[in-house]
């Protein structure tokens, strides 16, 4: 009995890597992970605009989930490319420094659209490739955001006062 189980295993396994049914419902599981992490990507990324004219704080929360949500979608993608080096030569798109904070989570916003829509037409790379920009873009926001913030804070204590010599 128990050898007949290791065959039977070892069956499934093989059927696994050479496309059988385990490789498609693993490939159906991997999509609906990626979508529902792209798709709480946008709602958090939604919220992170309306919050930007609200608080601070509501704002760091919201772009700190969707660039969770983000991450964990472009873990999933690297497990389909591990053999591959696929990153390397993607550029993001320059912005300007003046560019509203607005107006550049809208670009992430629409870089995240993009790659769910490349995952529902079975374009991986492509799909892939749209995360990586939308990350790289919304961790550059993250940056500029905390820099502005830090020194608005520094100001208000005092620490750039031009009485200390």
């Amino acid at each position: 009995m128990g050898k007949a189980k290791a065959e039977k295993t070892h069956k499934l396994i093989s059927k696994s890597s050479n496309g059988g049914p385990i490789a498609e419902a693993e490939e159906s599981a991997r999509i609906g992970k990626i979508t529902d992490a792209l798709a709480f990507c946008e709602s958090f990324l939604e919220m992170s605009r309306v919050s930007l004219k609200k608080t601070p704080a509501e704002f760091d929360l919201c772009a700190w989930r969707a660039a969770a949500e983000l991450e964990y979608a472009l873990f999933l993608f690297s497990l389909k490319y591990t053999d591959q080096d696929v990153t390397s030569g993607w550029k993001t798109e320059s912005h300007n420094r003046s560019d509203s904070p607005a107006k550049l989570l809208k670009t992430v916003q629409t870089s995240v659209a993009k790659s769910k829509e490349s995952v529902f037409s079975g374009n991986w790379l492509k799909a892939y490739e749209h995360a990586f920009t939308a990350r790289q873009l919304l961790l550059r926001i993250q940056r500029e955001y905390a820099r502005k913030k830090h020194a608005g804070l520094l100001k208000r204590s005092g620490y750039y006062s031009s009485s200390s010599t």
